[in-house]
């Protein structure tokens, strides 16, 4: 059963992430429709299919299609369902099918919505001084529209626009709101045998301190850290591969990852200037490398923490 589980949270993930691209790009695809938006697009369609005619019945919206979003709640919802019905088999129990659904709709915000939205905030920063640059390119503006919604949601709380600023105060908020998700959904499950009996992998950051919130905090402070250093190391691996495997530089989506990690790669030629041999650069190899290792701190850190005696 933990097999399905893992499924049903891969596929969810998925089918997820399709689903809110293609909500979110819908007012860019006049200017034409790279691999990825194209694909999204197709995949979008057969995904929404079944639920097209009766979401256009219930809600209208004159410039966005809301079947993305339609079809979006019901895969969470059936990822939910197979969540509770993996536990159910051997723990018949009511409030385990609440408890499943409430633990699908919550990773929805808490391993993609809030993470991802940290990401478009942190690309549109480095992405803001070259825009005109991408004018036409799908991803690119509609990460720019992201990310000016949200920055225009919160303008009252931000101090100045300072990059910097503005990209901490962001984290800021979404640590906290991930904190209030995670508390609110999972407090008046606390106590019940129902909290028991799903497995450990899906209980979120800072789940098993439910009882003790403030002390869960920290923990989901630290797991967004590390979910966005995480991303980094990914994205700057991604960058040393390309400048090794002869892909043209000028190619716009290797000109789009230079860009967003450009400050990372600028800091780690200034921090390892020994690190240049002739045209050989080992500077960004000795910054993952680093990288790796306060991953692995913080996972001990955020380990360490959990481990308090808790529900889960």
């Amino acid at each position: 059963m933990d097999l399905i589980i893992l499924l049903a949270r891969f596929a969810g993930d998925i089918l997820a992430l399709i689903l809110l691209y293609d909500f979110f790009v819908q007012p860019f695809r006049f200017y034409g429709m790279d691999p990825l938006t194209r694909f999204v697009w197709g995949a979008a369609r057969k995904i929404c299919a079944p639920f097209e005619t009766l979401s256009r019945k219930l809600i209208q919206v004159p410039d966005r299609d809301l079947t993305p979003l339609f079809a979006l709640a019901i895969v969470v919802f059936c990822r939910g369902l197979l969540y509770a019905a993996g536990v159910m088999v051997s723990r018949p129990d009511p409030r385990v099918l609440a408890l499943g659904v409430t633990l699908s709709f919550q990773e929805l915000f808490t391993r993609l919505a809030l993470p991802l939205l940290l990401f478009v905030v942190y690309a549109d920063i480095q992405l803001s001084r070259h825009q005109v640059t991408f004018i036409g390119n799908v991803p690119v503006m509609m990460v720019h529209d992201i990310a000016k919604r949200f920055i225009v949601l919160i303008r009252k709380l931000l101090p100045s626009y300072r990059p910097l600023l503005v990209f901490l105060v962001v984290a800021a908020h979404l640590i906290v709101f991930q904190w209030a998700l995670v508390v609110v959904t999972l407090l008046p499950f606390t106590g019940t045998s129902a909290l028991q009996a799903f497995p450990p992998i899906l209980c979120p950051e800072g789940g098993t301190l439910i009882e003790s919130p403030l002390l869960a905090l920290p923990v989901i402070a630290l797991s967004v850290v590390r979910t966005f250093l995480f991303g980094i190391f990914i994205l700057l691996l991604l960058q040393m591969l390309a400048g090794f495997s002869g892909l043209d530089p000028y190619d716009r989506m290797t000109l789009i990852l230079g860009l967003v990690v450009a400050p990372w790669i600028d800091a780690a030629r200034k921090w390892f200037p020994f690190a240049r041999v002739g045209v050989i650069d080992f500077s960004v190899g000795i910054l993952l490398l680093i990288l790796w290792i306060l991953l692995d701190l913080l996972t001990g850190i955020v380990a360490r923490i959990g481990a308090s005696p808790g529900p889960l």
